[in-house]
């Protein structure tokens, strides 16, 4: 393979570790080689770990030593682990061509014969470098379980640092940090490195990271680190503080395969410069994407697999017809059970928002709450459930269920009378679990005993015949009733896999590429057991469904909102995806234990104007008697939002989705944002964590065919005053809530917008410029 690398270049330069001269770059004292074209350029150590990446002359790494340029994990036949270093080689040679960087390491004390070869790769003066890793001779008593490369360390430039650095991570469909304290100090949130088994809320690709990119910025320059993986390997994609001066982004790759000698990375990272905000590096992904994902469905706009009432954006009610609010408590039938008992309530919000409602119901399983993979039959029978979902639909609405993935369930932890033991034993369940890499079993994702977990059990792993037969089982009963939409990945944040190292499932004994591969089967198979009921059901997971499932899962319920624990959203989903997919706000679960609902009263406009702007279907959790709750998991008893204000909010949201703005907000590509000036209001957390300052006013930019607008909505009771700046002078069209419609001419525009109302500003497509 060496040969084969060397060979591809006319001019070759070998390099010694330890040499202190060499032709293609200047020495420097503790710098050993410049490697770079006219845009961008990396200074690396003697190691050939990363010393610095230089952007047009401005420096995008930490000042510090440079990492090791990769870490590789292996395991033994009985499971233990063993971490080697590219800094622990005995022997690195370097060869350069042109615009290209090969460095060899070989003679490893831990594995003799161990060779690895790190390519680098520049093109056409492009401020991007491709980073490929590939090894050879690895020993046959070990199995590759991943890979950590390139050391890359960003400085800690935050606010909490009394800088005005960012960081973009791509958890829970967008999140940047202008401060980590929060999430440091949190156990739960913390960024770590991933192992057997995950927990809900981390970096996992393809999972709670729907996509795979990571960028740091300040203002002077912004560093683009993304996987350019079309194959969508398992990977942690995180960021981890390192003492007072640097933050770690780095990619824990898992290309476990099949007992090799060899692995060659089937893509590449990427590292370059930019100029810009996370939007700035969200469109070289894009791009990226575009161009050589094969995986990305039609459009919506086009896609015959997407239900017209999709695109007709109905609004979600999402409540429980079992207990008051909470995974814990009661399991009897609370006041919207019998299930047409909610009917006067969903006619009324129909008639209110004249659109169409969809009925999301949770606790509705006859067999016990959030306890996967079991849900059929429903609670109170099959007959009063189908008579439910004839009702709705004489009325023009939708009946959706929440399931629960394809977690295995011992017991449940809500109703304790629920236990599958029993079935477990005698279909020695056990051989088709997802298991650790010394064979254990355990499970976290809403695992624990009562109070703590809503079950006890494990996760199966997707790549088994039985996974599969049981999830399309199951589907099939519930696409033979009058359900619309089967939210059925719930626990699976993402559609995410579980980690499984048991070879005797037939698939490598490390997580790799044929995890993501057993996943899209099995939603395949899901799909199409979903498509034979004859009507149009889709289905759908929690979180936002990660890149390479999207084709499977065009509606979910968005986790958005946790980054409200540690951060703050941004729509980075959107902007990648809405094109082919349209998303709903979500029951928000938790979100009221983060924030000061005494102080902070208007969070709940805030986050409908969020999701309004972001191009997602509208969602409401309800409370008892039929009234709008701050989220799931939020005590029935206590006082809600107030009632008026958040209807009146949704209809004029929903009136502009369905009318002027559809195109945009249902089928449109979102586009980087014209700047707008507004009135901040203050977001009170509960904890420590300080308040943070919103604007009233949010807004986002769409494209539609030839068409480009910017949106706006105005989330304060009152009116507010913005000014808009645009890049040059705009020419367009003005549109209010209620329809009417004025003309500017203009380089700036400065607006009154009316309380608890949006606006739409229609550029004439000669003046309008947006990216291809």
């Amino acid at each position: 393979m060496t040969d084969l690398v060397i060979d591809q270049f006319n001019r070759i330069e070998k390099v010694s570790a330890g040499c202190q001269h060499h032709d293609f770059g200047k020495c420097k004292k503790g710098h050993f080689m410049f490697f770079g074209n006219s845009s961008i350029q990396f200074d690396f150590t003697e190691r050939y770990s990363l010393r610095q990446i230089l952007f047009e002359g401005r420096p995008l790494l930490a000042s510090r030593s440079g990492n090791e340029l990769f870490v590789l994990s292996f395991v033994d036949c009985e499971g233990n682990p063993s971490r080697l270093s590219s800094a622990d080689f005995l022997t690195v040679q370097a060869f350069s061509g042109k615009e290209v960087l090969r460095v060899i390491f070989s003679g490893h004390n831990a594995m003799p014969g161990l060779k690895a070869v790190v390519a680098v790769r520049l093109q056409d003066g492009e401020p991007l470098a491709h980073w490929h890793i590939a090894l050879e001779n690895i020993s046959e008593q070990f199995i590759l379980e991943w890979i950590d490369f390139p050391g890359i360390s960003v400085p800690y430039d935050l606010h909490e640092r009394g800088g005005n650095g960012k960081i973009f991570w791509p958890g829970a469909e967008g999140v940047v940090f202008d401060e980590l304290q929060t999430r440091e100090n949190s156990e739960y949130f913390k960024g770590r490195v991933l192992s057997y088994p995950l927990n809900g809320i981390s970096g996992y690709y393809p999972g709670t990271c729907p996509m795979q990119f990571m960028a740091h910025w300040n203002d002077d320059a912004g560093l683009y680190f993304a996987a350019h993986d079309m194959h969508h390997l398992p990977k942690g994609v995180e960021l981890i503080c390192e003492g007072t001066d640097s933050v770690r982004l780095f990619y824990q790759i898992f290309c476990g395969n099949h007992v090799s000698d060899h692995f060659s990375l089937p893509f590449s990272l990427v590292t370059g410069g930019f100029r810009g905000n996370w939007e700035n590096a969200a469109l070289i992904y894009r791009k990226w994407m575009e161009e050589n994902d094969k995986s990305l469905p039609e459009k919506l706009f086009s896609n015959p697999q997407i239900p017209d009432w999709l695109k007709e954006s109905p609004v979600v009610l999402i409540y429980p017809v079992k207990g008051n609010g909470f995974d814990t408590g009661s399991v009897s039938g609370n006041e919207y059970f019998p299930y047409s008992n909610a009917l006067p309530t969903v006619r009324r919000y129909a008639a209110r928002w004249n659109c169409r409602i969809m009925a999301l119901l949770m606790h509705w399983e006859g067999t016990a709450p959030w306890a996967p993979p079991y849900v059929w039959p429903p609670f109170g029978g099959e007959e009063m459930f189908s008579e439910f979902g004839r009702a709705l639909h004489d009325d023009g609405n939708l009946l959706g269920v929440y399931c629960s993935g394809i977690g295995w369930t011992q017991s449940s932890s809500i109703d304790t009378g629920y236990q599958r033991k029993k079935d477990f034993e005698e279909k020695h369940l056990e051989n088709i679990m997802a298991a650790g890499p010394r064979g254990e079993m355990r499970a976290t994702i809403c695992n624990g005993p009562p109070g703590i977990g809503q079950r006890i059990g494990y996760e199966m792993c997707p790549a088994c015949d039985f996974t599969i037969n049981t999830v399309c089982d199951e589907i099939r009963k519930i696409t033979e009733s009058q359900v619309d939409y089967i939210q059925f990945f719930d626990q699976n944040q993402g559609c995410s896999a579980p980690l499984c190292y048991n070879s005797g499932h037939g698939h490598p004994a490390a997580p790799g590429q044929w995890l993501t591969g057993a996943m899209s089967h099995l939603l395949n198979e899901s799909m199409r057991c979903a498509s034979k009921s004859g009507r149009p059901v889709i289905l759908g997971c929690e979180n936002a469904a990660a890149q390479p499932y999207i084709r499977y899962l065009p509606f979910n319920d968005l986790r958005n909102h946790l980054a409200w624990a540690f951060a703050r959203p941004v729509p980075a989903y959107s902007m990648l995806f809405h094109e082919y997919i349209n998303n709903f706000t979500g029951n928000g679960v938790c979100l009221a234990g983060w924030f000061d609902r005494r102080k902070s009263p208007q969070f709940l406009q805030f986050r409908m104007a969020y999701s309004f702007i972001s191009g997602e279907v509208l969602s409401v959790t309800l409370k008892k008697h039929g009234e709008i709750h701050w989220s799931w998991v939020c005590d029935w008893e206590e006082d809600g939002p107030d009632q008026e204000i958040l209807q009146e909010l949704i209809g004029n949201l929903n009136d502009m989705r369905r009318g002027a703005a559809h195109d945009f907000l249902v089928f449109g590509r979102m586009q980087v944002s014209c700047p707008v000036r507004c009135n901040h209001w203050e977001l009170h957390f509960t904890g420590r964590r300080s308040p943070i300052s919103l604007p009233w006013v949010l807004s986002s930019n769409w494209s539609f065919e030839e068409r480009t607008a910017q949106i706006l909505v105005n989330c304060n009771t009152e009116k507010e005053a913005v000014r808009i700046e645009f890049p040059d002078v705009r020419r367009g069209l003005l549109i209010c809530a209620d329809g009417k419609k004025s003309s500017f001419c203009e380089r700036s525009l400065k607006l009154e917008i009316p309380g608890l109302q949006p606006v739409m500003i229609e550029f004439q497509r000669e003046e309008a410029g947006h990216d291809a």
